[in-house]
């Protein structure tokens, strides 16, 4: 298996080989399944690789074992090509077509689990893109992908050389920049705050929180009360509990979704 650390990756799991094969068939070199595999939704992922021609090999069970390091990869392992981010140009020429844009930018959100598991709230709550650092970031890794559950491949996900250049390039075109801060004296909580504009909603990592510059570029702070004895929540579940606010007050409306799960 001829596969290089800096231009391939693997993708493992059900749910994550069949997202990537949807949204992005051309970057799997191959899919892998367990010998002797059996199951209607590994059958799914054999069914609809051989109609894109993505190349199907078995393999035994333990060669999959060795391909996810331990992970748990119910009985399916994809050869891909790393995920890349968009270019600022891609994301400033797309932001011109976008009406009511809503946009979630982290800052210095390190953790590769938290990393991916914000893609997987933004991309399941339609935001038009995501926003990350060239530095202070996790790297787009088989954790990222695998926490995302497949959301890393189809999020229209941007790196970004100067995250305080742009919110102030963002706001200059109309977009309100909201900052989620966990100290709700200094702040306004997120049920009092109109989310129906062009929005941007900026999550801090995972220590510090936002960065004092990015702090200053927002418009606006708002918080997440808290009712219990813990002082905040996790970077992905505030990101959530932001975005589908901002989906509510916008008038969502629920569609049927073909689940794996």
């Amino acid at each position: 298996m001829n596969t290089s650390e800096s231009n391939d990756r693997r993708v493992y799991g059900i749910h994550s080989a069949m997202s990537m094969l949807r949204g992005s068939p051309r970057r799997i070199h191959r899919v892998l399944l367990a010998e002797g595999f059996h199951g209607d939704r590994l059958q799914r992922i054999r069914e609809e690789a051989l109609r894109l021609k993505v190349r199907v090999s078995t393999v035994p069970r333990s060669t999959l074992d060795r391909l996810a390091r331990g992970a748990t990869h119910q009985g399916v392992v994809l050869e891909t090509v790393v995920a890349e981010a968009k270019s600022e140009q891609e994301f400033e020429k797309a932001f011109e077509n976008w009406e009511n844009p809503l946009i979630l930018a982290m800052d210095g959100v390190l953790d590769p689990r938290n990393l991916g598991a914000c893609l997987r709230v933004a991309e399941g709550a339609g935001v038009d893109a995501v926003l990350i650092g060239k530095n202070r970031t996790a790297p787009l890794s088989d954790v990222v992908h695998r926490t995302s559950t497949g959301a890393l491949e189809s999020v229209f996900l941007v790196q970004v050389s100067n995250l305080a250049r742009r919110l102030d390039w963002l706001k200059e075109r109309g977009c309100w920049v909201t900052g989620s801060e966990s100290e709700l004296g200094s702040t306004s909580s997120y049920l009092q705050t109109d989310f129906t504009s062009p929005t941007v909603l900026v999550v801090g990592g995972e220590e510090k929180g936002l960065r004092q510059l990015t702090r200053t570029k927002c418009d606006l702070l708002v918080s997440i009360p808290m009712y219990g004895t813990v002082e905040s929540l996790n970077v992905a579940v505030a990101a959530g509990i932001l975005l589908y606010e901002v989906r509510r007050q916008r008038g969502a409306t629920v569609e049927g979704s073909d689940s794996l799960d």
